[in-house]
């Protein structure tokens, strides 16, 4: 509903504030890059909020990346329309992995980030989708392997367990 929210572990989500508010503050406070991602856009079905981007590109003269919700060329072409510089995949990346390809040749690499949220099973870190809700059989390092090989100019890791902690990075 066009509010920033904040958790730990990606649960207990809390209000933190107006996005547009929100991304000129940091814009002014020296951010040199927004990432919008909304999170519930994919777990609803429906698209990234347009008239929102739109609304924050117009406050940030900043690089901004835009994900959630995005399941195709058109919808990716949408949000670069509404001001995005790029757009971040994550559930239809692991879903249809050629869209990675398709939006690097129609907007080069430079344009694509894939999201990978990851969290430990058993030794392993496994590539997890749907807002952290769903493990998938890829591992973290093959996953990214992949996206880097099908175009993806840049990877926004999360270590589902460090998410929203201030604990620092998950380092191993």
């Amino acid at each position: 509903d066009g509010r920033t929210v904040k958790g730990v572990h990606f649960e207990n989500l809390r209000d933190a504030g107006d996005a547009v508010e929100l991304a000129a503050l940091y814009a002014a406070q020296g951010a040199d890059e927004l990432v919008f991602l909304d999170i519930s856009a994919t777990i609803e079905q429906r698209k990234t909020l347009s008239k929102l981007v739109e609304r924050v590109a117009s406050q940030i003269f900043i690089p901004f990346t835009v994900g959630g919700g995005i399941r195709s060329v058109d919808d990716c072409a949408a949000l670069l329309r509404a001001g995005a510089d790029k757009i971040s995949l994550n559930s239809a990346a692991v879903r249809d992995p050629d869209l990675i390809s398709r939006l690097a040749e129609k907007f080069g690499s430079q344009c694509v980030v894939v999201a990978i949220d990851i969290k430990p099973v058993g030794g392993n870190w496994f590539v997890h989708i749907d807002s952290g809700k769903t493990k998938t059989e890829w591992q973290a390092v093959d996953w990214a392997r992949e996206v880097q090989r099908r175009g993806a100019g840049e990877i926004l890791l999360t270590s589902m367990g460090h998410d929203g902690t201030k604990s620092g990075f998950a380092l191993e």
